[in-house]
């Protein structure tokens, strides 16, 4: 495909299951992001309709934080939409290469979302597919894409059997259950974006069935989610979509935060308003999680956490012979220098002092180093400083049992690498391809924590991931 319309092909961006999108220039040089449909949907004539009348409306989507539609053809062989292309990495990409975004980037996702969603809703529209992939971190902020054409396929008869148009996991109870579809709808999937990005996962992960249930029945796990943007994402993921905020008053919550003034006069009511009865006064109080959502994980509650310390005398062990090695070789290099030694005992008795003195100093430093496992992840370091992998991230666990002691392998999903140095102890082994070797020969339960393996394994259940032994 060389030329759609009047746009000349450069690339191809990516697929889907409506179509592709290629990357384009206009005949004046202009970059555009066009998506073709694909030919099933363009036999419809039911999709082709509907999809001339929500580009018409997409068209006049304006805003800071949507990509404005420039162009369309509705009865193309294959019907396509240009949209203004977007430089930037999307909100996807960005959490996997980077990690979660800090809690003032968040802030400012959920009122760039908001007002997105603001934008579209606007104009009679509802995007019906809001998730990470769908959202690019452009430089002067995010840009929400594909707004204007899930509707069409909704609609078509392709996808009138029980077939969900959505992302599960993102998709809200209603459109799971089939039910009509209102910009409610997109603040839940806002609310599951923002658990995303903060390294997290509403629902969890497995089978679109399986998530469509949990979606439907399960309290979701915000447990990533900072504290304070807790009670908003809270009520964006209620089940009834007339007891979530509007965008408009999620604006105003993110402008509380920051101590701007409301562009609103309503706060999010914690109450569902009777039918047919206007909305209850303005709240002078923030809003708070319903009980249903106070036990976010009460259906499915996490293992006790297990946490396992370095054995103290092990650790003084250590301590003890790496000051004497330093004592002995500083000797060593001192008596030296005054006999006829040749230059070079001195000298490299004196580098493996100073080496052995480098690594005294880091030993003095890992006295709390342990290991946990809790409802965010599997933690390494000291309690204050831990190197935390995610449940989400992590594949497969393997557990090698040695005489006394187990070693803990962690394949994760995502190929990122420990930190190196000082931020992750020495008993632990980054290696290629995501794989991460923990040799717990000198740990020690705390507490009433079990031993590794049954802690392992009960936390493998809850999160559902594989545990080989060997």
């Amino acid at each position: 495909m060389k030329r759609i319309g009047d746009y000349t092909v450069v690339r191809l961006l990516g697929s889907g299951g409506m179509g592709s999108v290629y990357l384009a220039r206009s005949r004046s040089g202009r970059l555009v992001a066009i998506k073709v449909i694909r030919p099933e949907f363009a036999a419809d004539p039911r999709f082709r309709e509907r999809f001339r009348q929500e580009i018409e409306a997409a068209r006049k989507v304006g805003g800071f934080h949507t990509a404005a539609v420039v162009d369309a053809d509705a009865d193309a062989p294959q019907p396509w939409m240009a949209s203004t292309y977007v430089e930037g990495p999307t909100l996807q990409a960005e959490v996997a290469r980077r990690g979660p975004l800090s809690e003032g980037q968040l802030w400012r996702l959920a009122a760039a979302l908001a007002e997105a969603l603001k934008a579209i809703h606007g104009h009679g529209l509802v995007h019906r597919d809001l998730k990470p992939a769908n959202i690019v971190l452009a430089p002067d902020g995010p840009r929400v894409l594909d707004f204007g054409i899930a509707r069409a396929l909704e609609e078509s008869r392709l996808t009138t059997d029980g077939v969900v148009v959505g992302t599960a996991g993102y998709h809200s109870p209603e459109q799971a259950l089939g039910h009509p579809v209102t910009g409610a709808s997109d603040v839940f999937a806002l609310g599951a974006v923002l658990v995303s990005a903060s390294g997290g996962s509403a629902f969890g992960h497995g089978s679109p069935a399986g998530l469509m249930y949990r979606v439907v029945h399960e309290d979701p796990d915000v447990s990533m989610v900072p504290p304070a943007l807790r009670p908003v994402v809270l009520t964006c993921l209620r089940k009834e979509p007339s007891r979530r905020p509007s965008p408009l008053e999620l604006l105003d919550l993110c402008a509380a935060h920051a101590g701007a003034a409301p562009t609103h006069s309503n706060t999010v009511p914690d109450d569902e308003p009777p039918a047919h009865t206007p909305p209850p006064p303005p709240s002078p109080h923030p809003p708070q999680p319903s009980t249903a959502t106070a036990t976010a994980t009460a259906e499915n509650p996490s293992p006790p956490t297990a946490v396992y310390f370095v054995r103290r005398f092990a650790w003084f062990l250590q301590v003890l012979r790496n000051a004497l090695g330093v004592a002995g070789l500083t000797v060593g290099a001192v008596m030296s220098g005054t006999d006829a030694f040749h230059v070079a005992v001195p000298v490299t008795a004196g580098i493996a002092a100073s080496l052995l003195a480098v690594r005294l100093l880091g030993l003095l430093g890992t006295a709390k180093d342990g290991l946990s496992l809790s409802s965010r992840g599997i933690g390494l370091g000291p309690p204050n400083n831990l190197v935390v992998m995610p449940w989400h991230e992590i594949k497969t666990l393997e557990l090698t049992r040695h005489t006394g002691w187990t070693e803990l392998t962690v394949h994760l999903d995502v190929v990122r690498p420990l930190p190196t140095g000082a931020h992750h102890p020495t008993w632990v082994r980054s290696g290629r391809g995501g794989v991460t070797r923990i040799r717990t020969r000198g740990l020690i339960p705390f507490g009433t924590t079990p031993q590794l393996p049954e802690a392992v394994h009960a936390f493998a259940r809850w999160q559902r991931i594989r545990v080989s032994e060997g």
